[in-house]
């Protein structure tokens, strides 16, 4: 008997509908039958007789009402951000590949994929997912936290609007660098190595400690899930001790990488202020920190209103990537002119 014949009836116990899945050796996932986002219990229970033998079980989000939380990296503490975000849930499955979900009770999220572009996680509620304990070459599909009893009483996730709500759409030069944050994220060794290469930066521009460790405290709440004080403490403590001993880089010399993880995290809420600094840095880098002016031209090149590319410039000097040393608007030929931090 295979995974789809043993636990087909027990999902059913709890009013959810599965079907078998193939899971190819290339890691695809394929439905073994037609109508799977719409199959109902009973149809379930005969499919039984023509697939006993499949390892690999579904179910379609939306039809059994879960959304599921698809974090695709076994990294935990990934997992551990989403999970305070999102709510807590009793539910939570290991794939074969030792990435992670998080089951919730559906509540109208639909299908939300990599919805914030610096982070490897998915929002399923349409569409299907593979159900522990499905089988396939790489592993098992494990239930490690929960029983379940608890399918019965999942609890609604946080912080996801619903589906029929609306976002904006981004433009073509944001999803580019949305795509680019995706992959560098899964790269990434932690908030805290991106906190302190913030650190580092910031040590070029402060005049004491004590204003570094304001700077970094600064940049520690731009997190989605800020770190505790004794960790700016030690970061701006160590940037500091670079800086006495002389081994920070050449002011600006960084900026020929355009964006780090660290510039990522801080950013992780704001896309076009990420995508403005970005073009800052190529057109400007090279100036090791020099002022520059920054006229409206910019705005018409992302294709942005001119508040709305306004707003994305405030973000970067609230938040330490730029310094505004003249505000300008006095005229055509008074732009603002502002220096790379």
């Amino acid at each position: 008997m295979g995974a789809f014949a043993e636990w087909q009836p027990r999902y059913a116990e709890h009013g959810i509908a599965t079907f078998p899945v193939d899971i190819l050796d290339d890691g695809r996932k394929k439905p073994a039958v037609g109508g799977y986002l719409k199959l109902g219990a009973q149809y379930s229970s005969q499919l039984t007789l023509k697939f006993g033998g499949h390892q690999a079980l579904g179910l379609a989000c939306r039809r059994n009402k879960i959304t599921v939380l698809d974090v695709d990296t076994p990294d935990e503490r990934i997992l551990a951000d989403a999970i305070s975000r999102h709510g807590h849930t009793p539910f939570i499955v290991r794939s074969g590949s030792g990435n992670w979900q998080a089951w919730y009770r559906n509540n109208g999220e639909g299908r939300r994929i990599r919805p914030d572009p610096s982070l490897p996680i998915d929002i399923l509620g349409d569409g299907y997912v593979v159900a522990p304990p499905s089988r396939a070459k790489k592993g098992t599909y494990e239930l490690v936290q929960g029983a379940m009893h608890d399918l019965d009483t999942l609890p609604k996730m946080r912080g996801v609007a619903n589906r029929n709500e609306r976002s904006p759409k981004p433009t073509k030069e944001v999803e580019q660098v949305s795509k680019v944050l995706a992959n560098t994220m899964r790269e990434g060794s932690g908030r805290n190595d991106s906190l302190f290469r913030r650190a580092l930066r910031n040590a070029h521009h402060a005049r004491t400690q004590e204003e570094l460790i304001q700077m970094v405290a600064h940049a520690n709440q731009q997190f989605a899930e800020p770190l505790p004080y004794e960790e700016v403490l030690s970061c701006a403590r160590s940037a500091w001790k670079y800086k006495m001993e002389g081994r920070l880089m050449v002011p600006g010399g960084e900026a020929t990488a355009v964006i780090f993880k660290s510039d990522v995290d801080h950013l992780w809420d704001a896309p076009l202020a990420l995508t403005l600094l970005t073009r800052l840095r190529l057109a400007h880098g090279y100036r090791n920190g020099s002022p520059f002016p920054l006229s409206q031209e910019v705005a018409k090149s992302m294709s942005v209103s001119t508040p709305t590319y306004r707003a994305a410039r405030d973000v970067l000097a609230q938040r330490n990537f730029i310094e505004i040393l003249h505000p300008g608007g006095k005229g055509k030929n008074d732009p603002p002119i502002v220096r790379l931090l």
